[in-house]
């Protein structure tokens, strides 16, 4: 995902959700909610309890998690885009309920780009292409080859129709003009175990996959990121292995509802920047494969809107559809 925008986007970011509600001066004087779009244990839910733990030490006010997964985020999406805008309700959520899930369902009991009011974008979360160990493939070059001359008969598995792992095909399906059989999973971790014991082919992985590398069981031959990451530097891009601008890294972000007062959203960012720019904080998130950002709330309302239209555009070619 680039993070560089022209002037333009960026004014029209900073149009989104213009607070207009006067802030405590005492803000926070009591607990703050972050909602999670996921169930415990994955990764928007790992950055949200990192998160909250951090803010709970920088804002002097207990700041708690409350899972509330489901609709590909759309059951937390739309709880909190109905809280009050008054900071103590905020959103954590990975970059698919922002943008994807509006091209994706013919109607949404909420409006993602105008309903939340961004304060940072988190961290960016690398998809790393897996196949199984028995695959006779070990690069990219290798694997596109070998698509090619097995046409229709493989297999990946992904978290379900419209999840961040069926985007990533569906971009790698584009970039290189391959084709793979769908086999939809209700989760990554479960598209991940089918390939391990050998009875899918592949996957595009969020980052669990790294603590199976040494088992000789998967092949992680790739990821799906501008530049290599941090948590296996031996792996390739996608893109330097000849598919150059292929990214199907998408970034995590923490967002307040609509309306909320801008010194709150300011002192939230401020908060969440000094954390994500901590070197202790940094290499915990590194640990599980991700990268922390850390950004204005301009800046990320500008890179959601680009990346709500690059996957609008996609979907309609892809043809995806979850209804």
């Amino acid at each position: 995902m680039k993070h560089v925008y022209g002037a333009a986007a960026v004014l029209l970011a900073c149009c989104i959700s213009a607070p207009a509600v006067a802030a405590d001066a005492d803000y926070p004087n009591r607990p703050v909610r972050i909602v999670v779009t996921t169930p415990p244990g994955g990764a928007v839910d790992v950055l949200g309890r990192l998160m909250a733990g951090e803010l709970t030490k920088k804002l002097g006010q207990t700041v708690f998690v409350e899972n509330r997964g489901g609709a590909n985020g759309n059951i937390a999406g739309e709880f909190v885009a109905r809280a009050p805008a008054d900071g103590y309700t905020l959103l954590q959520t990975s970059g698919g309920m922002l943008t994807t899930n509006p091209h994706l369902y013919r109607s949404m009991a909420f409006d993602p780009l105008k309903d939340f009011t961004p304060i940072t974008q988190v961290a960016l979360n690398p998809l790393w292409l897996v196949v199984r160990a028995g695959l006779p493939v070990d690069t990219v070059t290798e694997f596109v080859a070998y698509l090619k001359a097995h046409p229709n008969t493989v297999t990946y598995s992904s978290a379900g129709s419209g999840s961040a792992l069926h985007m990533a095909q569906a971009e790698f399906a584009r970039a290189t003009g391959v084709t793979a059989r769908h086999i939809p999973y209700k989760g990554a971790g479960q598209a991940l175990q089918d390939v391990i014991a050998g009875q899918v082919d592949f996957t595009w992985d969020p980052g669990p996959a790294l603590q199976h590398r040494s088992s000789g069981k998967i092949k992680i031959i790739a990821v799906g990121m501008p530049k290599r990451s941090s948590a296996a530097p031996d792996v390739p891009t996608v893109a330097e292995s000849g598919y150059p601008g292929l990214n199907t890294a998408s970034a995590h972000a923490l967002l307040a509802p609509a309306g909320t007062p801008r010194d709150i959203v300011n002192r939230l960012n401020k908060a969440a920047v000094e954390i994500l720019g901590n070197p202790d904080v940094a290499q915990r998130i590194r640990a599980i494969g991700i990268e922390p950002i850390g950004n204005s709330p301009e800046r990320a309302a500008a890179d959601i809107r680009r990346e709500s239209e690059h996957y609008k555009q996609l979907i309609r070619e892809a043809n995806i559809s979850v209804e």
